[in-house]
């Protein structure tokens, strides 16, 4: 049985996995090339201590990974995506998964919600093109929308870092549930929604959030919106101090690439907001945020 896991835009283990905004342990399944040769000497000196574990830490590997949060909006929940560089030693997926159901990885933009917290990972077991994602306990405290959204944060991340991954599959204490938190279906499978349905209608790439901007600022990101507009703002110390109309280089329902040229500004820190608005009745459908300072170098 399959199903898509999004449809709601109306409604053991290896060492330390380290990100470049937070730091989160667990272990990790796709190895990526490492970021530099292995030690090439095969032990120290008799004329030098023994070098203990903690002063010869192992080669680090490095990947772009993007994780999926739950970003809220009048109506729904939505699902949208943060890309963050990580160094980690071991298998990259099942790291990166165990930090999102463990509830040790956070959005840096503090709209971009982990709905995962303290459920231990087991591990993760491939069968044909099936992630199997065996939980040591079930997912709590979520209604029905967000574990639907929970569920697509582990999908999406899972299938984006390995794309040969065409479905998830979840059990506990390694046998098959019916729920994972007691509203949704959770006996088959689960695949990518549409991102029409799925993602958040507007989202800012860069200034990301926290980024210190030298020079001129050019904003990008992804939106699918009507018509292929958007409004924006630019706020500095609670004051609008421009504002204006984008386009995506698309109208929904695909989701496609916008830039905003926002030109040279004065040091100091701003927040971008980019805003879906409402067809119906001209209010802010859905809504995104950055916050990021200007380098007066």
């Amino acid at each position: 049985m399959g199903r898509e896991s999004t449809g709601r835009r109306g409604a053991a283990c290896a060492l330390g996995l380290l990100l470049s905004t937070a730091l989160v342990a667990g272990c990790s399944g796709v190895p990526v090339t490492p970021a530099g040769p292995s030690p090439s000497g095969t032990g120290p000196s008799s004329a030098s201590p023994s070098a203990s574990p903690s002063e010869s830490p192992p080669p680090a590997h490095e990947a772009s990974v993007e994780f999926f949060f739950a970003i809220s909006r009048p109506a729904s929940i939505d699902l949208i995506g943060e890309v963050r560089t990580i160094e980690y030693d071991g298998a990259l997926l099942e790291g990166v998964i165990r930090t999102i159901t463990e509830g040790e990885v956070r959005g840096a933009d503090p709209d971009y919600d982990n709905l995962w917290n303290d459920v231990p990972l087991h591990g993760l077991s491939v069968e044909g093109d099936v992630l199997v994602v065996d939980l040591g306990s079930r997912l709590s405290g979520v209604g029905a929308e967000a574990e639907q959204v929970a569920i697509d944060q582990l999908v999406w991340t899972a299938t984006g870092i390995d794309p040969s991954i065409r479905a998830l599959s979840f059990t506990v204490d390694g046998a098959p549930i019916d729920t994972l938190a007691g509203h949704i279906d959770a006996r088959g499978e689960f695949v990518r929604g549409s991102e029409a349905e799925t993602l958040s209608p507007v989202q800012i790439d860069s200034p990301a959030e926290g980024e210190t901007v030298v020079g001129a600022i050019v904003a990008q990101g992804r939106a699918c919106v009507f018509e292929a507009t958007f409004a924006w703002e630019l706020i500095s110390s609670g004051t609008v101090v421009d504002q204006g109309s984008g386009m995506s280089a698309e109208s929904c329902p695909v989701r496609s690439p916008w830039t905003v040229e926002l030109g040279a500004r004065p040091p100091g820190e701003y927040t971008l907001v980019v805003t879906e608005i409402s067809m119906k009745d001209g209010s802010a459908a859905s809504v995104d945020t950055a916050t990021f300072t200007v380098s007066g170098r």
